[in-house]
């Protein structure tokens, strides 16, 4: 494992549009006219899109000192790319120049932590793939068998019945947060996962999480509510990051459990975040990030909750950033990290009971 380097990180964080954009240029004069998929005319906006984004991924690993946060999407990628059978796969000479573009911009010298997590990623590339599972559910578990037909209900555009299907185990005896933690939840990363193979669409994903959103809402306003502890939690997805099922569901779950829950949304700028936990009187945040490219914004939103804020208030984080490096959350700043929803109530709950007022 590297140490964190947040000076060669921000070089790469500034520079990312002028390196994204001189590494498409490398990679594609490299290709010579070899198949890449549909030509367009915006082929080199596409790729500098790619690449783009590719920095900010190395530029994460290195202010985290986790070189998995990199090499982890490489493998995502490749796991894309192969359920879309590609002919041809592009991704290890788009690192070699990446690395090519950044030791003409930098020089070896000066970020070789940089370049030598480009060599893990493509020394990696090698590696077999594990083959891909049509479905991450069990339908011999009762729950994942109702996630199951609530999906195929949703996917088939009859969401009155998906919404029925989970309210009718309601009614049957399963509680309101084993509905969100053991059925919608797994539901929507079900979802994530068939569209990463290649078996649904964005807009069906789409279909499934709004669905989602509007289920949890009816729940949450049927579910009956533990007494109040007298503690605040204000959550929210941080700026950047549109993906709020998880947070969201967190939300609910704390106001089930007798928290005054605030749940600001998605891609809260990080300016506005302080505000609102003073004003709220926050004993406890939860901060949601989904990409690996976003933990920059998150350890800044950290720092200026803990730079602005009197009160001792604790903070949480989670999202799929950290399911390849789960213990990156110390070195931003945070209080504590789970990638389970009914843990994270309960770790609140613990963390809440230790948050001090001045």
């Amino acid at each position: 494992m590297m140490n964190p380097n947040p000076a060669v990180a921000k070089k790469l964080e500034n520079r990312a549009d002028e390196l994204a954009s001189m590494a498409s240029s490398m990679f594609l004069e490299s290709q010579q006219g070899e198949a890449l998929g549909q030509h367009t005319r915006n082929l080199h906006d596409e790729w500098s899109h790619h690449f783009r984004q590719r920095v900010l991924e190395l530029s994460a690993a290195l202010a985290a000192g986790e070189e998995r946060l990199f090499t982890s999407r490489i493998t995502w990628s490749r796991r894309a790319m192969r359920a879309r059978m590609k002919d041809h796969d592009p991704i290890k000479e788009s690192l070699h120049s990446l690395r090519a573009a950044i030791t003409a911009e930098f020089g070896a010298a000066s970020l070789g932590d940089a370049l030598a997590c480009i060599d893990m990623a493509i020394n990696d590339y090698g590696g077999q793939l594990p083959e891909e599972q049509v479905s991450q559910l069990d339908p011999g578990i009762p729950a994942q068998r109702l996630a199951l037909l609530y999906l195929q209900s949703a996917l088939e555009g009859n969401t009155r019945q998906a919404m029925e299907v989970v309210l009718e185990a309601i009614d049957a005896g399963m509680t309101h947060s084993e509905a969100i933690t053991r059925v919608l939840l797994p539901a929507q990363s079900e979802v994530g996962h068939l569209w990463h193979i290649d078996h649904i669409t964005i807009a069906e994903e789409h279909l499934v999480t709004t669905t989602t959103h509007r289920l949890m809402t009816v729940i949450a306003d049927r579910a009956p509510r533990k007494p109040d502890r007298g503690k605040t939690a204000v959550s929210a997805s941080i700026a950047g990051n549109v993906h709020d099922t998880g947070i969201r569901a967190l939300a609910y779950l704390l106001e089930m459990d007798g928290w005054r829950s605030i749940y600001l949304g998605s891609d809260v700028p990080r300016n506005d975040l302080p505000a609102a936990v003073h004003f709220y009187d926050a004993d406890i945040v939860l901060l949601s990030t989904a990409l690996s490219s976003q933990l920059p914004r998150l350890q800044e939103s950290i720092a200026a909750i803990r730079e602005t804020c009197d009160d001792d208030v604790k903070i949480m984080v989670g999202g799929n950033a950290f399911w390849d490096a789960p213990d990156a959350w110390q070195k931003l700043g945070a209080d504590g990290y789970t990638g389970d929803a009914s843990m994270a109530v309960q770790m609140a709950a613990a963390l809440g009971d230790t948050a001090t007022r001045h």
